[in-house]
């Protein structure tokens, strides 16, 4: 009788499925934007997150957090790099692949770190084996036939700050004349792609380009601005492309101008870890591809071979 009365009680005092209180589901739409608004001003690679992010979101639209697994996510990795997914049919690099995982997987970080998600899948995921860093230079001949292709003067002195500089688009185009100091002939970067401050010295030829433009007093105002003082982007992505064509340079991108730059460094044998503070790498790794052009140092390395001193039993034995 005892036990009917307290089965009866815990029935009674049970509470109403109905009312009991779920965990709240969240879109992971939504955790996208809340990660981009909060990184959107102390990011300098924020623009990339925007479209990894709309990417994602078109992905798994209308799906929470806790409904994306890491087989559907290995999956959409395969399609990628296939090419056949519906987003971009277009096939794509494995480094390309790894930074939109990559971000995804922040994305889920925080959503742990703020009770939005139980688990990361992401995290479960090997990275993708990146091949060696892509190495194309100009030839003397090349370099010829690209700076007569060029539609004129302005533009070739860009291409030639950039040979002698190293410059990324970005440098080149963003630099302002409060960065040019002539007396001790330096480039500054307060802020380059790696997030510090880079100097970059001027060579007799940069030093005669600047010196020759029109100074603006307002240290703000762009060296190589467009024709409304803003950056010419389209300088980059439609000028000096179409001189490459004309100048029939094959297999050559923009940014192998950078290339161009530590190549030619290298093939003249200036130490790597120079190369490496030139260009503002952060890590040698990404100096390394450069290595195979300055084979000087191996040479002289393996010569010690020959002109090592003998050893006094080597000495007795070719005496004997």
């Amino acid at each position: 009788m005892q036990l009917a009365k307290e089965a009866e009680k815990h029935r009674i005092e049970r509470p109403c499925p109905a009312r009991v209180t779920r965990p709240t589901r969240h879109l992971l739409s939504d955790v996208i934007d809340e990660c981009l608004k909060a990184t959107r001003n102390i990011k300098r690679s924020w623009k990339d997150d925007q479209r990894y992010g709309e990417a994602w979101k078109a992905r798994f639209k209308g799906r929470t957090v806790d409904e994306i697994k890491p087989a559907e996510l290995d999956r959409v990795r395969v399609q990628r790099l296939e090419g056949v997914s519906d987003e971009n049919p277009r096939r794509v690099t494995p480094a390309t692949v790894n930074r939109e995982f990559a971000f995804l997987r922040r994305v889920f970080n925080i959503a742990l770190r703020d009770g939005k998600a139980e688990s990361n899948p992401v995290a479960k995921l090997k990275a993708l084996r990146e091949p060696s860093g892509r190495v194309r230079y100009l030839t003397d001949e090349e370099e010829q036939r690209l700076i007569k292709a060029l539609p004129d003067d302005e533009s070739r002195n860009r291409v030639q700050v950039l040979l002698h500089t190293g410059f990324r688009r970005g440098e080149l185009l963003g630099l302002r004349w409060r960065d040019v100091d002539f007396k001790a002939g330096i480039l500054t970067f307060p802020k380059s792609k790696n997030g510090e401050t880079r100097h970059v010295p001027m060579t007799s030829a940069v030093r005669m380009i600047l010196l020759k433009r029109p100074r603006a007093l307002d240290g703000s105002v762009l060296i190589f601005p467009n024709s409304e003082g803003h950056l010419d982007l389209r300088w980059a992505t439609k000028t000096v492309p179409v001189a490459l064509r004309a100048a029939n340079v094959q297999g050559f991108r923009f940014h192998d101008l950078r290339h161009t730059f530590a190549s030619r460094l290298a093939m003249e044998g200036v130490e790597l870890m120079t190369i490496r503070e030139l260009l503002g790498h952060k890590s040698m790794a990404m100096t390394l591809r450069y290595a195979h052009l300055s084979p000087e140092h191996r040479r002289i390395a393996i010569e010690r071979l020959v002109t090592r001193q003998a050893s006094p039993a080597e000495e007795r034995a070719a005496e004997n």
